[in-house]
């Protein structure tokens, strides 16, 4: 056999096994978006906190807004002491400077948290929930904030049982919360304030009513 013809022999018998055996690249191997979409709930969580006017979500908003002086007088936050004079400036002014921020509304967002009836114990819908919570909290724009938990009740039974209860409630809350954040137990408080703060006054039993808030704190 020439070598023409033994080339072309090889050819002809090798070469396509070859090619066979051979896998093809292209670029629909390849994911071209690796990082994963982001959690909707916890950006809007998030965008609520930062920005209550922005906030469309009917869960998250419309509740109770709360001031410094209010969760003072809830005894769940302390009033720092007054700075001292500073020369030049009337003590009057920084005086009015100071109550028209603690007046002013902090952050918040309301938490549908669902229990079971007269428990306190959170489902694992509500732990979802709060772990979507704990993922919008984790966003560097939010750092240094104490987070204060008030719990709400519906308008049925007793002023003194509603209270404890939500007050039970809202502490299940904060020590998960805490747990996943790894938060010392100085940054995180819990509150109960049964049905005095009713989300829809109209129906004080509806189920909107029932919600732990979260109200945060900046530099507390």
């Amino acid at each position: 056999m020439t070598k023409s013809l033994y080339l072309a022999a090889f050819a002809a018998t090798v070469l396509p096994g070859l090619a066979f055996a051979q896998s093809t690249v292209t670029l629909d191997s390849f994911s071209l978006d690796d990082d994963p979409k982001p959690d909707v709930a916890a950006s809007e969580m998030r965008d609520c906190l930062l920005d209550a006017s922005a906030c469309a979500s009917n869960e998250f908003s419309g509740g109770t807004k709360f001031s410094l002086d209010d969760v003072v007088n809830l005894g769940v936050v302390e009033r720092k002491p007054k700075p001292p004079a500073v020369a030049g400036v009337p003590v009057a002014a920084i005086g009015v400077t100071d109550r028209t921020k603690a007046a002013e509304p902090l952050p918040t967002i309301d938490l549908e948290v669902l229990f079971a009836y007269d428990s306190d114990q959170l489902s694992p819908q509500a732990m979802a929930k709060l772990s979507t919570l704990a993922s919008a909290l984790a966003d560097p724009q939010l750092q240094g904030s104490k987070l204060i938990f008030i719990g709400h009740t519906d308008g049925v039974g007793s002023a003194v049982y509603n209270r404890e209860l939500s007050r039970r409630r809202a502490d299940s809350v904060a020590r998960y919360v805490r747990s996943t954040l790894r938060l010392s137990p100085s940054q995180i408080e819990a509150v109960g304030v049964g049905f005095d703060y009713l989300k829809n006054s109209r129906f004080p039993d509806a189920a909107e009513n029932r919600r732990v808030q979260l109200v945060l704190v900046p530099g507390a």
